[in-house]
């Protein structure tokens, strides 16, 4: 993915979520998560919430298939009001889950 992909991802986000109730506040990329995969979670969860104005079984499948992609990626979107910050951050995988994960992914 080139750069100015990824730079139009982050900046469509942006512009589509950071308005009304989240006006003012600011996104952090964790360093420890490489730039592509910080795009591609932007991406998806900026799809969920424009898939959250349609019928609820479309918006229902197209969330839990973003939970699942990030969950893949290892990472998590948390929401700070006090800060007025929004993070992408490295989830932490317990070896017993990196195991799981591993028996679903090859078998």
């Amino acid at each position: 993915m080139k750069q100015e992909i990824i730079d139009r991802v982050i900046n469509s986000w942006k512009e589509y979520l950071l308005q009304g109730d989240l006006e003012g506040y600011q996104l952090e990329i964790d360093e420890n998560i490489p730039i592509k995969f910080a795009a591609i979670a932007l991406h998806l969860d900026s799809r969920t919430v424009r898939a959250s104005t349609r019928e609820e079984e479309y918006y229902e499948g197209y969330r839990d298939a973003a939970l699942e992609i990030l969950n893949l990626l290892q990472i998590e979107i948390a929401q700070d009001d006090q800060l007025k910050v929004i993070s992408l951050y490295q989830k932490e995988v317990a070896d017993d889950k990196q195991e799981e994960l591993k028996q679903h992914i090859w078998g």
